[in-house]
């Protein structure tokens, strides 16, 4: 691949973050995504391959670019841009996030290179990159603009960013369905100190703003739809916490967890029979390009 200059050495992002922001929510911390890098890949990666795929449509990338990936969770992305040619760097804080990029692209031979890495401080020159693409990554992080303007530093004059963010969040079926569980049969949550931080750019003039204050003129925000599919709802409920802050919401149900589970998997059932389920997401997708 073609090489990528690294002007510094910094600490891994996980060590950092700890640092900076020890109150941090579960899914912005990149240590506890090392508990569940093969539930995360076998559950949630082909939804994020879905909205991926039309970010890396919108990026324009071809074969030969220099693409690099941010927060690339297993390497969902960064392996389906590397199959259509390019050299992909892909960056997460997970550290075995990290390791299983490695194993996937080693076994199919593809040029990625994954390396454990703290958006916010990049270690890659001024214009490393022909391109780049976060998909519900950066939107996590606790300086998201910063991570941004670092991602428009590494990225050449010309060249587009993509951000993948939840919006329309009363339409992401999985939460709602297990919320819906809990207020059945669950304990009563208790109130959230801040909103999730995955929703901060749910509404489009926010998502907007942050390319705006990063510096990116906005080409065009996109509204997608991806369905998140599973072999059957009991398939689902066994793996449900494949990410670190859907764990701790069934962790906090203590011994009524697994009748929370239980009557997931009865409702989702009633509504949709044994077998493979679909259950409904909305994205946004905003592409800006950075200035000549």
């Amino acid at each position: 691949m073609p090489q990528i200059e690294i002007v510094s050495t910094s600490l891994p992002g996980s060590v950092r973050l700890a640092m900076l922001a020890p109150d941090l929510q579960p899914d912005q911390r990149p240590a506890l995504w090392d508990r569940h890098v093969e539930s995360y890949e076998a559950v949630f990666e082909p939804l994020t391959n879905a909205l991926a795929r039309e970010a890396i449509a919108a990026l324009g990338l071809r074969s030969g670019m220099r693409c690099l990936d941010v927060a690339a969770g297993a390497g969902g992305a960064a392996l389906m841009a590397a199959r259509l040619g390019a050299a992909v760097v892909a960056i997460d804080g997970s550290a075995a996030m990290v390791r299983r990029i490695r194993e996937r692209a080693s076994a199919e031979g593809l040029p990625v290179e994954a390396l454990a890495a703290d958006a916010a401080g990049l270690d890659f020159a001024d214009a490393s990159f022909d391109t780049a693409l976060s998909v519900l990554g950066i939107v996590l992080f606790p300086d998201p603009l910063g991570a941004l303007r670092e991602m428009a530093r590494v990225v050449a004059p010309g060249g587009r960013i993509a951000l993948v963010t939840w919006t329309e969040p009363e339409r992401y079926e999985l939460v709602g369905r297990l919320m819906g569980a809990i207020a059945t049969v669950g304990r009563p949550l208790a109130p959230m100190s801040a909103p999730p931080a995955q929703l901060r750019f749910r509404e489009e003039a926010e998502f907007r703003a942050l390319f705006q204050d990063a510096g990116l003129p906005v080409e065009r925000i996109f509204r997608l739809e991806a369905p998140l599919r599973a072999p059957s709802a009991r398939w689902l409920a066994d793996r449900l916490t494949f990410a670190p802050g859907l764990a701790g919401l069934v962790s906090s149900q203590s011994d009524r967890a697994s009748a929370v589970l239980d009557r997931f998997v009865q409702d989702l059932e009633r509504d949709r029979g044994p077998g493979e389920v679909s259950l409904h997401a909305v994205a946004s997708l905003g592409v800006a390009r950075k200035q000549e």
